[in-house]
């Protein structure tokens, strides 16, 4: 199975894991597939309704803690496989060419660590301490004059 950005082979496998935009189940002898919808951010159900589909391999851009756990108690192997298109990635895990992944990338999961971020601001707010993190200095990223667009 590989998080994938796209539903293709031709996609970038997704540097985020656990909410994935999609998640291809990939048969690497004969490189058919399923494509299956990724999880929306405010969804509840788990990584393991995949992984029940006798997938013994999982290709990951990025994996935190908590969805590495569950990968693992399935029995599956992970393997990091950043900026590259999902049948490159496959086919560098099946000859071998990309080794076993033996940790999470991530310390924290992004939700937790959206969470701290978030309760940072808060404090910087309570304190009266400006505006916050990045807040306040420039127009942000790809804008140009004060219009949209990049």
């Amino acid at each position: 199975m590989v998080a994938s950005k796209g539903n293709t082979l031709d996609s970038k496998v997704s540097a985020r894991f656990g909410h994935s935009s999609y998640f291809l189940v990939i048969n690497p002898e004969t490189m058919e597939y399923d494509s299956f919808a990724g999880i929306a951010d405010d969804e509840s159900q788990h990584i393991g309704r995949f992984l029940s589909q006798d997938i013994k391999k999982v290709i990951v851009g990025n994996i935190g803690p908590s969805s590495y756990r569950e990968v693992t108690s399935y029995g599956c192997a992970v393997y990091l496989c950043r900026n590259m298109p999902v049948l490159e990635a496959v086919k560098k895990v099946t000859s071998g060419d990309i080794p076993l992944l033996k940790e999470p990338t991530l310390k924290k999961s992004i939700h937790s660590a959206r969470k701290e971020g978030q309760d940072e601001f808060r404090e910087e707010i309570r304190r009266g301490k400006g505006m916050g993190k990045g807040m306040g200095k420039g127009m942000g990223k790809g804008m140009k004059g004060g219009k949209g667009g990049g």
